[in-house]
């Protein structure tokens, strides 16, 4: 029973730490996530109004914009309440429109590039601890295997043993399955920031 118990623990942890069958981007080989990893995201590919330069636009200094960015960017607020805060912002905006919409999505390409970035950060920090936890288990379970071997090994010890090793893999599975989710919050922060890009362009026309 205890072969079997170590045996199904390294070979749960040997599959679901191994680069090879996680890694989405062949050219960074600490990523861990299906989805290919792409560090910054192209102005082009999210705004079709009015060119400006990222990170060169002050729209920090205008409070009311401000605002607009810290409350839009939050991910807890649906993106069809969004959609109508921008609508309701850009009535009133008259001939400065064009001006402060443009300032608008800046500042939400500016910030939630960032937020981005430092959540794909996070992920590689994670998945490196992963690695590394994945290791410890199969050390473990190596010097288990042995006390098994060992016929003078007392079995209560070996049965403590293998519960460490279980309930360590236990945590290791729902810390993985924790890494699938959060893999996906780049691509959800990608995707809102297409969507507010788009609502604010539209209002531009």
């Amino acid at each position: 029973m205890i072969r079997t118990v170590a045996a199904v623990v390294l070979a749960a942890v040997t599959l679901t730490a191994s680069p090879a069958l996680a890694v989405g981007d062949p050219n960074d080989p600490n990523w861990p996530c299906v989805q290919r990893k792409v560090p910054e995201l192209t102005l082009g590919a999210l705004w079709t109004g009015p060119q400006f330069e990222p990170g060169k636009v002050d729209w920090a200094d205008d409070p009311e914009v401000a605002q607009m960015v810290t409350t839009l960017q939050q991910r807890r607020v649906p993106v069809p309440d969004a959609v109508k805060m921008i609508d309701e912002y850009a009535a009133g905006l008259g001939e400065a429109k064009s001006e402060k919409l443009t300032m608008l999505f800046a500042g939400l390409f500016e910030r939630m590039n960032l937020e981005r970035r430092d959540v794909m950060n996070g992920i590689v920090r994670f998945a490196k601890k992963q690695r590394e936890f994945a290791t410890s288990v199969r050390a473990s379970t190596a010097e288990l295997d042995k006390l098994r071997n060992d016929t003078s090994a007392d079995p209560m010890t070996v049965q403590a043993r293998t519960d460490e090793i279980l309930t360590k893999t236990r945590v290791f599975e729902e810390r993985q399955k924790a890494l699938t989710f959060v893999c996906e919050v780049p691509v959800n922060i990608e995707q809102r920031l297409f969507a507010l890009g788009k609502a604010i362009t539209e209002r531009l026309n």
